[in-house]
This record gives C-alpha cells, structure tokens and sequence, in this order.
C-alpha cells in the first residue's frame, strides 16, 4: 500500500500537483476525537464521565478549558437524556418526518451519548426502520413537497466522519464516514446492508421521476439529497474497515457464497439505477454530478472485488451493464480514478483529479462519455 501511494504522489508531482499528507491511517477501529475531530483516534475517554474520547492529554486539556470542565459533572445525565430522547423520537411513527430527522440527531456528535442509544435504547433498530421507511415512502414524501429523505439524514449526521471539525477546530466539511458507526449498524441485523442500499438506490433516483423533475421546487432539493447519498457511497468504499464489513461480511464456507451473492445483486442494482440516469432528459442531472458519483461507485465495488477475491459468476462490467466505449471509459478512466481514491483513503482534491486525467490520456473518451445519452442503442451508453 505504501509503494502504491509513494507511486501516486510521484505522478501527482509531475504534473506539478501539491500532495497533501492527507492518507487515512490504518490503525483500530476506534471512534474519532471529540475534541479535534479525527478520525480513528479516540482511545481515551474523560477519566470522570467517560462520555467523552480523545486522541490525546492535548485535546483533554483543550476541550476541558473549552467547556467540558462545566458540563462533566452532569455530562453522564445529558447523554442518557439525549440518547433516549433522540431514540424515542426516530421510532415515533405519530410524528411528521421532519419530527423524526432533524438537528436533534446532532446531540449524539460525541461517542458518549451515541454509544448509550446503540447499547440501550437501540438506536441500531431505529435507523433500519427508518431506511425501510425511506425505500417505500421517499418518493411519495417528496411529490407531497416533504424534501426529506432519512437515510440522506443519517449518512451526513449521525455516521458523518469528522463531526467535531469546524466549530473550533477545522473546516467543518467532511469528505468521510465514521468507522466504527457505520460497522455498527451493518453488524446489528442480517440485512442491515441491503435496507442502506435499497434506500440509498431509490432516493438517488427520485429527483428523475416525472411527479418531481417536473416542478423545480421539488427538482432542486431531491438533487441535494441524491447528491448527498451518491457521494456518501463513495466514502463507504474508500474506508477499508466498511468496504470488509459489506464485502466480507462472514468468513466460513457457508457463507462465502452468500456474500458473492450480495456483491451481485448490489452491482446488478447499481447497473438499473445508472441506467435510469441514461435514459433521462440530458439537463436533469446537472453536469452529470449524481449520475458520476454512482459511476465511481462502481469503480470503487470492481476493486473491492479484485482485493477481496470475491469471485462473481459474471465480471463487474457485465453485470454493471457497461458496453462499447463506455465499457473502454470505466475500465480506463472510472477504474483508476477510483483506485486513486481507495489508494489516498479519501477525496481527490482538483489539482489531483487534473493530474489524474492527464495520466490516463483518454480525452476522446471523456468528450464522448455522455454522448449517447437517450439513445435507443443500449450498445453506445455507459
């Protein structure tokens, strides 16, 4: 991984492109800082109410001095209020949807009061129902004029990466996801991967509905949260730690197959929602944004496969639908972007994406990769 990595920076530098020290770290699949926001790094808890995780004394001095000197007495008392209300109110089926995902969702930021809603009030249960929810409903919600899609919600609070940057320490964005939660919730049912997907698949595609694309009120916010879960995707497959969590889910014979099972379906699945995008009207999707991030999504599954060795009866490009050129642009272009990704263990920042684009030296392709779009020849699109 290393010599793979030293390989990227040598061609990122020859095309004159910054590298940034920004690899994410191979280390145990422990929550990030409380303080400082990084990820993988909260091995220590507040000695006191052990709601709290640090990376270090420096961050327990900081965020001591910065306010948790104040709330530590009562901290134990406000995570357990949070974590029960904030449960109670997800699984509340008398609320509108608004009153079930909302800002509320933000008081379980740090791993004390997240820990509690797992471990007792099962906070793991109500998320699933949640994305059940959003596999039968999300369509219907949003043609009511309720912008809202829960598992968008979920993906960017509750299993968002880097929770605490921001507010005095950083950015605020977040190009990642949460480990440890992310792996929480896929262990917590059988199925608990196949309701994430099955939600994701259908609110990517619902700002392509007539009852939505045709009123741009309704339009605009079902791209944000389409945008939102098609890029989530992509960090679900960069981070090794839940890449093995979905694509090796057990390790015994009995279920090896149950696992190559999995991966077809997903890929079938991905293929019929990238095919939805094919045939839309060429302005929906705009710049192709939402369509490209599933694109990439299948980039990132196709090198999970060859890492894991997981033998498909049929190869990715099959079963993703892919032929003709654009069959030559995921496997020249798509492919190594992905890999680059995988590779960095995070987003690529633009210099990057240029200096990738010259590496591959396929510019026809690119020009001609959404040429046919709506066309009748199945043959000719992506």
């Amino acid at each position: 991984a290393q010599r793979q990595k030293a390989a990227l920076d040598a061609k990122y530098r020859q095309h004159g492109v910054e590298v940034l020290p920004n690899y994410a770290p191979q280390t145990p699949d422990i929550p990030p800082c409380d303080y400082c926001g990084k990820n993988w790094s909260g091995n220590q808890s507040c000695g006191r109410c052990k709601m709290v995780f640090y990376c270090g004394r420096e961050c327990q001095i900081g965020d001591w001095k910065h306010g948790h000197k104040e709330e530590c007495p009562e901290m134990k008392e406000t995570s357990e209020l949070a974590a029960k209300e904030v449960v109670s109110m997800m699984k509340d089926p008398e609320l509108p949807p608004w009153g079930r995902v909302n800002e509320q969702l933000k008081r379980l930021d740090i791993e004390g009061p997240y820990r509690l809603a797992v471990q007792k009030y099962d906070l793991n249960g109500a998320i699933y129902q949640l994305m059940i929810d959003d596999s039968e409903e999300t369509l219907n919600r949003n043609c009511k004029g309720i912008h809202l899609s829960y598992v968008s919600w979920i993906m960017s609070t509750l299993f968002r990466g880097g929770r605490r940057e921001g507010k005095d320490h950083g950015s605020g964005g977040f190009s990642h996801l949460d480990p440890s939660r992310c792996r929480s919730y896929l262990k917590s049912s059988d199925d608990a991967f196949e309701v994430w997907w099955k939600a994701s698949l259908v609110t990517v595609g619902i700002f392509l509905d007539p009852r939505i694309f045709r009123h741009d009120e309704k339009r605009y916010p079902a791209m944000r949260m389409a945008r939102d879960v098609a890029s989530g995707w992509k960090s679900v497959f960069i981070d090794p730690k839940i890449s093995k969590a979905i694509f090796l889910k057990k390790t015994n014979n009995g279920e090896r197959k149950k696992n190559i099972q999995r991966v077809e379906k997903m890929l079938t699945e991905l293929g019929k929602t990238i095919n939805i995008f094919w045939n839309a009207p060429n302005d929906l999707d705009t710049d192709h944004y939402v369509e490209a991030h599933m694109v990439q999504v299948g980039g990132m599954v196709h090198l999970r496969c060859q890492e894991y060795g997981i033998k498909l009866k049929s190869n990715t490009v099959e079963l993703l639908g892919l032929n003709g050129r654009h069959q030559a642009m995921f496997l020249r272009v798509v492919v190594p972007f992905a890999k680059a990704k995988i590779v960095k263990g995070g987003i690529l920042t633009n210099a990057e994406n240029e200096s990738m684009f010259k590496e591959v030296e396929c510019d026809e392709l690119r020009q001609t990769f959404f040429s046919d779009r709506g066309s009748n020849n199945s043959a000719t699109r992506i």
